[in-house]
């Protein structure tokens, strides 16, 4: 049987309605999955940038003595937490919160996880050595960073990280000497930006995660960010 003219136009017409109505239902659908994913982020605390930063080439020392440059971000996942070994509350926290996020994720994924790394803000105390004895108390396979203080500051600016001078200001007395408070000179504290980089595998800037920072949260960020 042959179809007219005005049958074909009409049975195109219907099909082309179809086509449109199967595009904006699966392009609804993608939109209010995004917006779920977007919110489930937000409610962690991360955020996923719209486009990438670039991240400028740098070249430190990590916690072997050996050279940790940008070129060591490439081809994974990487967490990257400004901090330094005398920091009394949030850094040894949000340490041992990913350490238990790498357990956590190798047994859940069964899968690598990211790499993690501490960059030091207080590089003139953070020797190589000392990093790798603080990192030891969390997970031998962090990497630590520590470098000329230009260096350091540079990376952190491209990470969005802040951080100030060493000071005693605020700080609680250590011990008593004649009956008057006294600061230890090993008493110090330095402010500095808490939330963790998400480095994606080209080496740029992707996403932050923002404290309080707890496993089971990076760890349910990680497996959305890096899908």
């Amino acid at each position: 049987m042959q179809l007219s003219s005005s049958t074909k136009l009409g049975l195109i017409a219907f099909l082309a309605v179809d086509v449109a109505l199967a595009v904006i239902f699966v392009s609804l659908y993608l939109l209010r999955s995004d917006r779920s994913t977007e919110a489930e982020l937000r409610e962690i605390g991360a955020t996923i940038f719209p486009q990438p930063f670039e991240i400028s080439g740098f070249d430190l020392t990590d916690q072997n003595g050996d050279e940790f440059s940008d070129e060591d971000l490439l081809e994974n996942w990487n967490l990257l937490f400004f901090g330094f070994t005398s920091c009394p509350d949030i850094c040894p926290i949000t340490m041992a919160e990913l350490g238990r996020f790498t357990n956590l994720w190798r047994e859940e994924t069964r899968k690598p996880p990211p790499q993690i790394i501490l960059a030091t803000v207080d590089p003139t105390k953070d020797t190589p050595d000392q990093l790798k004895d603080y990192l030891a108390r969390f997970n031998s396979e962090f990497f630590g960073l520590t470098g000329e203080p230009n260096d350091l500051t540079a990376l952190a600016e491209n990470l969005f990280v802040a951080y100030g001078e060493p000071t005693t200001e605020g700080v609680q007395p250590s011990g008593h000497n004649n009956h008057e408070s006294r600061i230890n000179p090993d008493d110090f504290a330095i402010d500095h930006s808490s939330h963790i980089s998400v480095i994606d595998p080209n080496g740029d800037l992707f996403a932050v995660i923002r404290p309080p920072h707890r496993a089971r949260d990076l760890v349910d960020a990680m497996k959305i960010i890096s899908e």
